[in-house]
């Protein structure tokens, strides 16, 4: 990979065609790295705050990563390669390069997204495994965020089948970091399976808060269909729902997540973030949110097919019982 792109993946404040304008008028890392501020405003017709460009830092910072990448077995895939995933390329502003450690035609199958909670209940937990695992026998790949929760049992859950190249982890950070860091032999077995990791983050980039919600646009982008297991309000499980629905892509509740637990969950979750009125927008939407503006509700990966061929919103679950709106 070549290092000028290596630093254009990295201009955080630049769109993808920005960095590919950019790229059309230097041909080099050290060409860039000279450049100012007003020099790259002038090229791509923007103004820029001049605080988020430090040439010097960025040339410092591409070497360390090229080296990690060398050391790591870090390989990356171009916007205009013809590997780049074809679902991905279709978002607003997609990844000018993704990075990976592992098999790339993990990416090349079927996709579907699983995400919810990190604070899972027990039958949510099983929901997730036993719907991944369903998946991955199905031929399909499982795409998650290799975060705590479902994410977890999502992995596991596909890891299970004993099917080669079932499941991705898409991370909020280079892939030279694990995150969170206690999932490093999960992370192993995912590679060992021919699965894959994947970031749009240079290496040596760290997961920062902001970092979290960009990833969650990925694995929403990298298949037709999320599956949503469990997510109370303020869920970072729905910030990826919003995503799925902004790519015009399927969106599925998982019935496990409205089980009594859950829904307790969802209650003292709703509680605590009340009491701070920054997370009124976090509390405006939630799943029932999503179900009753059409959004189809399924009880396994068998109900899951046949939402695919459904029209929006037909296949719906009957968890009217289990809701309980008024409590919210």
């Amino acid at each position: 990979m070549d290092l000028l792109d290596i630093a254009l993946a990295s201009l955080s404040f630049l769109t993808l065609k920005e960095k590919i304008l950019l790229k059309k008028n230097i041909d080099s890392l050290d060409n860039l790295a000279v450049l100012s501020i007003k020099d790259i405003s002038s090229i791509i017709g923007r103004v820029i705050n001049h605080s988020v460009w430090n040439g010097r830092e960025t040339f410092i910072s591409v070497r360390k990563s090229a080296s990690i990448m060398e050391a790591q077995h870090i390989n990356a895939v171009h916007y205009n390669d013809c590997g780049y995933p074809a679902l991905l390329r279709e978002i607003i502003n997609p990844p000018y390069i993704l990075f990976y450690r592992g098999n790339l035609n993990s990416l090349h199958k079927e996709c579907v997204s699983v995400v919810g909670t990190r604070n899972v209940c027990k039958e949510t937990a099983q929901s997730s495994f036993e719907f991944a695992r369903d998946a991955a026998c199905d031929g399909l790949t499982v795409v998650s965020g290799n975060a705590m929760g479902i994410d977890f049992f999502a992995h596991k859950g596909a890891l299970s089948s004993g099917i080669a190249a079932s499941t991705v982890a898409v991370l909020p950070c280079g892939i030279d970091t694990i995150v969170p860091s206690s999932h490093k032999v999960l992370v192993q077995k995912i590679l060992e399976s021919d699965g894959l990791l994947a970031s749009e983050y240079i290496p040596g980039c760290p997961a920062v808060a902001w970092r979290f919600v960009q990833r969650n646009r990925i694995i929403a982008a990298l298949s037709p269909a999320t599956v949503v297991i469990q997510a109370p309000p303020g869920s970072g499980a729905l910030i990826t729902a919003s995503f799925a629905l902004d790519f015009n892509r399927d969106l599925v509740f998982h019935k496990s997540g409205f089980c009594q637990e859950a829904l307790q969950i969802s209650k003292n979750t709703v509680k605590r973030l009340s009491s701070d009125k920054k997370h009124e927008k976090k509390l405006a939407r939630s799943s029932e949110y999503y179900i009753e503006s059409g959004a189809s509700v399924i009880r396994d990966y068998a109900e899951y097919k046949t939402v695919k061929y459904a029209a929006p919103g037909s296949h719906a679950v009957d968890i009217s019982g289990q809701l309980g709106f008024a409590d919210f």
